[in-house]
């Protein structure tokens, strides 16, 4: 997954778009000054903090603590504010939960210690571990279960699938905790978590996945993963704010990022490297798609489309999709291009994208019903 702000073109960034503000020093330089809302949205955790008493098993545990997390990240964007950190916050969270953690050690801190340390980053899980040992031989009575999340680690099986249109990826890991953790990754534009969840197994995970989607799931069935150039779009995920995520997605906001990197290194070890990432900004040559649609064009209307156009569209419709998935039309992604069209919309523009999504669609051979919702997204 790749770092914030990966060189992005200015024509594609969105309006509204709330910029993470990533500090300029490392997070162990003093000092360090945080956004107006960190304080709030800490406090807000620590009050919800006895609400973990209530967790039996170290898989409810994880998912309370992300979901304490997460209900914090979508205040922060509700709310307007800026410097929208989300690293920067999880390491003041986890500075104020071990301080009070050694100064008026609980049960409940106890547990979200170990909550935070099962999705924190490599840069802060030091000092969660430094303060869960002084945190042990210095307190009685604290409940042993919760220790099973400080060695989580992926065991190198993966699977994935992809949704009828190709522009949905789901990539399903096993992990030590009993079950299996899923990756919703949209690949409509530029590749972003949309959920995660864990579960018992490969085939739970995967009904739960073709109930989100209904009839775009199609008849996708989860295949184990020998090449890795298949997971180029959880690799190319980016973890921007935009100001428009799901509470599912901010609940796995740190989650999903350790699970990645828990599996990167499963996979090292297995000799199966991810792909690097790459940027998917990088000049793509337009006439892979222009000529065939040309071609196309021609011989379904009778004449050739305004060359320069198609250029352009071609150009604009590659930049920030994973190479593999160019080809793949979904309503989501003719979303995404319409985005990016902003106020160019003019009439020959939008009749030139409704005969790119025809093509599109008929050459991915699309049932009819979903090559209408297709044309219907391009027709508005």
């Amino acid at each position: 997954m790749s770092p914030v702000s990966r060189g992005r073109k200015p024509k594609k960034t969105k309006k509204n778009k709330k910029q993470a503000t990533k500090p300029k020093v490392p997070l162990t330089s003093e000092p360090v000054s945080f956004p107006d809302w960190f304080e709030e949205g800490v406090g807000n955790i620590l009050g919800g903090v006895d609400g973990l008493l209530a967790c039996e098993t170290a898989r409810d545990l994880e998912q309370a603590t992300c979901e304490l997390l997460g209900a914090e990240l979508k205040r922060a964007i509700d709310d307007d504010n800026y410097g929208l950190d989300f690293d920067l916050f999880f390491a003041a969270l986890v500075a104020e939960v071990s301080a009070l953690a050694k100064s008026e050690p609980t049960e409940a801190l106890w547990r979200l210690l170990h909550g935070l340390l099962a999705i924190a980053a490599p840069g802060v899980a030091p000092t969660l571990r430094s303060t869960i040992a002084r945190v042990e031989s210095e307190s009685e009575r604290l409940s042993a279960w919760p220790r099973s999340l400080a060695d989580l680690k992926a065991t190198g099986e993966v699977w994935e699938m992809r949704d009828v249109y190709g522009t949905r990826l789901a990539v399903i890991a096993a992990y030590t905790y009993p079950g299996v953790y899923l990756f919703d990754v949209d690949m409509s534009g530029i590749p972003a978590l949309t959920g995660g969840h864990v579960y018992d197994d490969v085939e739970q995970a995967t009904e739960a996945w073709r109930k989100k989607l209904g009839d775009e799931a199609g008849d996708a069935e989860p295949k184990a993963v020998t090449d890795t150039e298949r997971l180029a779009g959880l690799v190319s995920c980016e973890f921007d704010v935009i100001g428009f995520e799901s509470r599912d997605a901010l609940d796995n906001w740190h989650r999903a990022q350790r699970r990645f990197e828990d599996l990167e290194t499963a996979l090292k070890k297995r000799n199966l490297p991810l792909p690097p990432y790459q940027s998917l900004f990088d000049d793509p040559d337009p006439a892979e798609m222009s000529r065939p649609f040309i071609e196309w064009h021609s011989e379904r209307h009778g004449g050739e489309p305004d060359p320069e156009a198609v250029e352009d569209l071609a150009g604009e419709w590659m930049e920030g999709l994973v190479p593999d998935t160019r080809f793949d039309v979904s309503p989501g992604r003719i979303g995404y291009y319409l985005d990016v069209l902003g106020d160019r919309r003019d009439p020959v523009a939008m009749a030139l994208l409704r005969k790119w999504a025809c093509w599109l669609a008929e050459r991915a051979g699309l049932p009819s019903p979903l090559v209408e919702r297709v044309v219907a997204k391009a027709t508005k």
